[in-house]
């Protein structure tokens, strides 16, 4: 009896399979199918039996994050309440059934300023649920998470980081991921270079282009104003000031054929503040729907909107249609 009850009907996952969105980690069968089976018991259509669960099921998580202050471990409420998601909505991950989107969009903001989860493996895993799901630019996203050092101890952050890069065709970027998480020494040190040896495999057997990027993995951001490199750092050293000279009395040389003239910098000014509007922008990453609010139509009353409507008959006769007698 115990043996039979173990049995699992893989004829009710295969009507689904199409659907149902794959993890990392896997899906369990025997979940899977004890989701897609119709209830046994009374005339609840299966559907609404299941929406009903869910909504007291996510009630109770709304719950607990009521009290979250109170919590030895506020991030252990996020993941068993991501995961649930995930496994609840197999199928409809990306719906608003799921109300996926705006968990992972509370969850990833809570702890962003949190130096005690920064390299938790758990909030690395809620962040990369977000980035696979529903970020439009992936690689923004894993520098935005450089910038805020989340998962920077981490092997698995440099790993999805990496293999994104590689599935975009940006080999050379991938391998200077995965030497800046072996630099770092980024944990487990075991499995991220059994996961270089592989990509290095890979790289020495396929193709590359010469249109890849030269550009880095992860460029450093600097705030606008206050770190703007001089593009005048470069000249020579020996390169004298012209209207220095003449400030302190000496006589200006011709200026060489060819030569750019320079421009004058005065040393002596103070440097500017930090700008707080150039690095707000990393502050936060927004929500999705703020992202794409020049897409969504702003709401304005209709009084005195005029509807276009298509052309008027100005005389012309109509077409007479033709009556077989």
């Amino acid at each position: 009896m115990a043996a039979s009850e173990d049995l699992i009907n893989f004829d009710v996952i295969e009507s689904h399979k199409e659907n149902i969105q794959a993890l990392p980690s896997g899906r369990s069968a025997k979940a899977l199918a004890s989701l897609y089976s119709p209830p046994s018991f009374g005339n609840t259509p299966p559907s609404s039996h299941t929406q009903n669960l869910n909504d007291a099921i996510r009630h109770e998580y709304e719950k607990e994050l009521l009290s979250i202050d109170d919590s030895d471990d506020p991030l252990d409420i996020y993941d068993r309440y991501v995961k649930w998601t995930l496994n609840a909505y197999p199928s409809a991950q990306s719906t608003p059934q799921s109300q996926l989107l705006p968990l992972l969009e509370r969850a990833t903001k809570a702890f962003l300023s949190s130096t005690h989860y920064k390299n938790d493996p758990r909030y690395l895993k809620i962040w990369l649920h977000y980035i696979r799901f529903f970020s439009d630019a992936p690689r923004e996203a894993f520098a935005y998470l450089a910038r805020h050092k989340v998962g920077d101890g981490l092997a698995l952050f440099y790993e999805e980081f990496a293999a994104w890069l590689e599935g975009a065709g940006r080999w050379s970027q991938a391998e200077e991921v995965y030497s800046l998480g072996i630099d770092k020494g980024a944990r487990p040190a075991e499995r991220l270079l059994r996961k270089y040896g592989e990509f290095q495999h890979r790289y020495e057997s396929c193709p590359h282009g010469a249109n890849e990027p030269t550009s880095p993995a992860l460029p450093t951001v600097r705030p606008a104003l206050a770190a703007k490199m001089d593009p005048f750092l470069t000249a020579a050293p020996g390169a004298a000031d012209p209207q220095a000279r003449n400030r302190s009395g000496g006589a200006a040389t011709a200026k060489p054929r060819g030569q750019k003239l320079a421009i004058f910098a005065d040393t002596g000014v103070p440097a500017k503040p930090e700008s707080r509007e150039g690095s707000r922008g990393w502050e936060n990453i927004g929500s999705l729907a703020d992202r794409r609010k020049e897409n969504a139509m702003e709401a304005k009353p209709w009084a005195g909107e005029t509807l276009k409507v298509g052309k008027k008959n100005t005389g012309v006769e109509k077409m007479m249609i033709f009556k077989d007698e």
